[in-house]
């Protein structure tokens, strides 16, 4: 048994060197970027007005506040240079001509009836309701980082700046099955002694919150010749393998035995808790990761080790929550709101739930059934609590907490 960070060291010292492809605009929603992105443009590539109002010279002011209105300017149309002594209808979103430094706001303002003219009630201040080319995108400037997971806002900056196509790294495909001859779909009516595949569900789920591509091989039956059978088959189709039980030493476990005599095993158990037996070796050439069967232990180890491999392994720069180069944890500092001693000797993620109270501090809720066999713990927490053995918690002490959320952002 070793050290949850060792375990994690190893397990990101052997992920994947991604691969690079070129997509389209409208299919980057979720991938990460292999290239930084930089704006060919400015944006806004002109100066132009923040609202619907007229533009003017500041400095024509002094004569008065009556004008006449020399040009009509909509988004999209050349402004011609600023007439002496008038002003142009202008709307927003529309060039600024030039010769002129601020625009005012049509509220106020007054048409002359049967004249080309308009009176102002106010005088303005220069720049006033102008944005500035290049106010929001500098021209060579960074849109978008290398290693940087694209949201729909990044999505709508990098059509800003007149992106079409980019380089982005490929999503692994990775194949997943349960073991255990008591397993049932939820479609499935149980006998005695049989429980439903949570495992199945949630790992498809996982994956595909990653952005990899779930391959789902179903449930494997107990027995050595199945086994061998289904890993092989994952291996040949995948870019890594994921099963949930037949880790321990019961004379039921196969995986551990048929990926050993298939492949290798870096290690096998962790000093952690939930999730003790985990393993993550190689099986022909293809990463393997053999989860607990409990759906806790399954659900945190995926969390802790396959999640960060796969985001790396796909070219993600950085987690929140684990600094992917040095292979350890980060996450947020919190206020424990409960009373908590490890009595053990491994290292115990406590499922729990963060909170702003009313003086703005984050507080950590404890759940209360920290049982491995509690799966409403995971639905209802949104953190992780590690706990070294022998620590000791009570309520106002600060503690550190691990977001489970995807990519490790706390979500309150």
């Amino acid at each position: 048994m070793i050290a949850f960070e060792t375990g994690l060291a190893q397990v990101l010292a052997k992920s994947l060197e991604p691969e690079v492809e070129s997509i389209s605009l409208n299919q980057a929603l979720g991938r990460i970027t292999a290239a930084q992105q930089i704006a060919a443009i400015d944006v806004p590539s002109v100066d132009n007005s923040a609202m619907d109002g007229y533009a003017v010279r500041c400095a024509d002011f002094a004569r008065g506040n009556t004008f006449t209105v020399s040009q009509r300017i909509a988004a999209g149309d050349l402004a011609l240079a600023l007439e002496p002594v008038s002003v142009a209808r202008i709307f927003t979103g529309a060039m600024i001509p030039a010769g002129t430094d601020a625009v005012i706001l049509q509220e106020d303002s007054q048409s002359l009836v049967d004249s080309n003219q308009v009176t102002f009630s106010e005088t303005p201040s220069l720049g006033q309701h102008i944005r500035l080319a290049g106010q929001d995108i500098r021209y060579q400037s960074e849109v978008v980082a290398k290693g940087h997971r694209l949201s729909a806002g990044d999505i709508g900056l990098l059509a800003s700046v007149g992106v079409s196509k980019l380089q982005c790294y490929r999503p692994l495909t990775v194949a997943f099955f349960s073991t255990g001859d008591e397993l049932k779909d939820p479609e499935q009516a149980l006998e005695p002694g049989q429980i439903y595949n949570s495992n199945r569900y949630f790992l498809a789920a996982k994956i595909a919150e990653c952005g990899a591509i779930p391959l789902d091989l179903g449930r494997c039956p107990d027995d050595a010749a199945s086994t061998a059978q289904f890993l092989l088959q994952a291996a040949d189709q995948a870019d890594c393998v994921i099963t949930t039980g037949g880790m321990s030493v019961g004379e039921e476990d196969y995986v551990r035995q048929q990926v050993e005599a298939l492949g290798f095993i870096d290690f096998w158990k962790l000093a952690i808790k939930p999730g003790k037996p985990v393993a993550f070796g190689q099986l022909q050439g293809t990463a393997f990761f053999g989860l607990p069967g409990n759906p806790v232990s399954a659900y945190v180890t995926f969390h802790l080790l396959v999640r960060p491999w796969l985001l790396k392994s796909m070219g993600l720069a950085n987690l929140v929550d684990i600094d992917l180069a040095n292979a350890s944890l980060t996450g947020y500092s919190a206020t424990a709101n409960f009373e908590q001693y490890n009595r053990g000797r491994r290292l115990d993620f406590l499922r729990g739930v963060s909170r702003i109270n009313e003086e703005g501090q984050l507080i950590a809720d404890l759940f209360d059934n920290q049982s491995s066999g509690v799966l409403s713990s995971i639905s209802a927490a949104n953190i992780l609590i590690p706990m070294a053995a022998g620590q000791k918690l009570t309520a106002g002490d600060h503690c550190t907490i691990l977001p489970l959320s995807c990519f490790g952002e706390l979500k309150i």
